[in-house]
């Protein structure tokens, strides 16, 4: 390790740390992943959560670590090391208590975590970071949880497979509020299809609770699930899907679902039949989508379509 770390970190040596700075970014490099080993050591001390000195020390030191690292462009390098902290921040508190600061290892893993989300597209780095990002999401803390949810996103993006492994914590986590990671969902659906495909009713139940772009991610989901025409696990959903059709942002997407579950599964659409008449005649412009799967039930029990017309008639 360069003299300086080993000074600064091997005696917490407030004074000094700042000194760090003075140094060329290529004088430390070698030296990164070794810092980075003590500062996981200080932080894990019993004492560290309560001692200034320590706090004001590390928070200078993954400072310049990180800077480091960003300019050399050695993530790969130093990911491990990198990691491992990070993931060490997950055996302390991380909750803030009321409206208080972040907790001292809430700070480090909030720094890890900037220069990790700057790296999305390393496949190397990604690997190392997805499995700890996940751990994240249950830890009580929104900053966090938000961070994490914006590298999990990006990750979706750059290599879904590395989320197959984690759909179940990720469908937990958008049950539990988090909706930002409804994008991530149609990423990994390919990937492992069955917690979603065991939750899908709870996360279309979640719609009328959604801002237009989470609605759009969700609707994306739906229509992955109805591609693999899985109509037992649809049926439960329908009548959530049908109860948005009055929503012209939505309705014509919800539409194409389903005409494309009245394809393969009709009969799970006859209780939709009366809601469909009144959505044609509020909506004329969809009226072309809604003769399609009244044909479609149709063409299977013809009586069955009257009768659910009439229904829809004698309500009014």
């Amino acid at each position: 390790m360069h003299h300086l770390f080993g000074l600064v970190l091997g005696q917490k040596d407030l004074s000094r740390a700042g000194d760090l700075f003075s140094l060329d970014d290529s004088e430390i490099e070698d030296s990164l992943s070794e810092a980075l080993e003590q500062i996981k050591l200080i932080s894990s001390a019993p004492d560290y959560q309560t001692n200034d000195n320590d706090q004001a020390v590390v928070e200078i030191c993954i400072t310049r670590i990180t800077t480091a690292i960003r300019e050399t462009e050695t993530i790969e390098k130093h990911g491990k090391a990198l990691v491992a902290l990070w993931e060490s921040c997950l055996e302390h508190n991380l909750r803030p208590a009321g409206k208080e600061d972040d907790t001292p290892h809430a700070k480090i893993a909030s720094d890890i975590m900037s220069c990790i989300l700057q790296n999305y597209d390393r496949p190397s780095v990604m690997a190392l970071a997805v499995p700890v990002a996940v751990k994240f999401l249950q830890r009580g803390n929104k900053e966090l949880c938000r961070n994490m949810s914006s590298y999990l996103s990006l990750a979706a993006i750059a290599k879904a497979d590395l989320l197959g492994d984690h759909t179940e914590a990720i469908v937990t986590s958008v049950l539990q509020g988090n909706a930002m990671l409804l994008r991530v969902l149609p990423s990994v659906y390919e990937q492992r299809p069955q917690p979603i495909n065991n939750h899908l009713t709870e996360l279309v139940a979640q719609m009328s609770h959604l801002d237009q772009a989470e609605q759009h991610h969700l609707l994306r989901l739906v229509q992955a699930v109805t591609k693999r025409k899985q109509p037992q696990v649809l049926k439960n959903s329908i009548p959530f899907l049908t109860g948005h059709l009055r929503d012209p942002n939505h309705n014509d997407v919800i539409l194409n679902i389903l005409m494309e579950i009245s394809d393969y599964e009709p009969l799970a659409l006859i209780s939709s039949l009366p809601a469909l008449k009144d959505i044609g005649e509020l909506f004329p412009s969809l009226i072309g989508q809604i003769a399609k799967i009244y044909g479609a039930v149709g063409h299977i029990d013809e009586p069955l379509v009257l009768r659910s017309s009439a229904a829809g008639e004698r309500r009014r």
